[in-house]
């Protein structure tokens, strides 16, 4: 069955009030954004708003859903573990370039809604990807319960939280290091944990 081809004029309307909608979270709380607000700085009339949207929760979710839809479908493209990458090699694997590159792509509108405002529905969603993500690839590389250090629910639970505070992070501080450097490091962490050699193994 074709797919349902929009229409031009309403695909660059709701590109429109999308970013109207980012722009003014980026300057202000949710609670104080109105759909006039948005109609104004999209340029467009008020009904016209309404003629896409049934309200600006409705609007918020659907930038929420789209922006994380892609993201999920991008990673999950790079997600196997398994094959000949060398996770000891200094290269990053893929997946986590890929992860760090959806978010410099969506930079506005991950720093409005997760930094600026931390709205509670793309948290969740973005945490359900995160478990997703992480859940795959400590099964595949470590499938094994006896070869971990600690419970597999537990761990994916620390990892996939690390994950995220690590991404707003890097968001806060206006992406300093590059998506390689970013993903680089976050796996090495996830494998390896903090430390080189192990800081106790000397201590009497």
């Amino acid at each position: 069955m074709p797919t349902e081809k929009k229409d031009p004029r309403a695909v660059r309307t709701q590109r429109l009030l999308k970013q109207a909608f980012i722009e003014l979270m980026e300057e202000k709380k949710f609670e104080q954004i109105t759909v006039q607000d948005i109609s104004d700085r999209a340029t467009v009339k008020r009904v016209t708003f309404y003629l896409h949207y049934k309200d600006k929760n409705d609007l918020m979710y659907q930038c929420i859903d789209e922006t994380l839809n892609e993201l999920h479908d991008k990673v999950n493209e790079k997600v196997s573990f398994i094959g000949n990458f060398d996770f000891l090699d200094e290269q990053p694997h893929p997946s986590f370039v890929q992860l760090f590159h959806q978010v410099s792509e969506n930079y506005p509108f991950y720093n409005a809604l997760l930094v600026k405002n931390r709205i509670p529905y793309l948290t969740s969603r973005l945490l359900e990807i995160i478990h997703e993500f992480v859940s795959e690839g400590i099964n595949q590389i470590e499938p094994n319960d006896e070869n971990l250090t600690a419970n597999r629910s537990l761990i994916i639970k620390y990892v996939e939280s690390a994950f995220l505070e690590v991404i707003i992070w890097w968001i806060e501080n206006g992406m300093h290091l590059s998506e390689s450097e970013m993903a680089f490091q976050l796996m090495n962490l996830s494998i390896k944990g903090p430390y080189i050699h192990n800081p106790m193994k000397n201590k009497s």
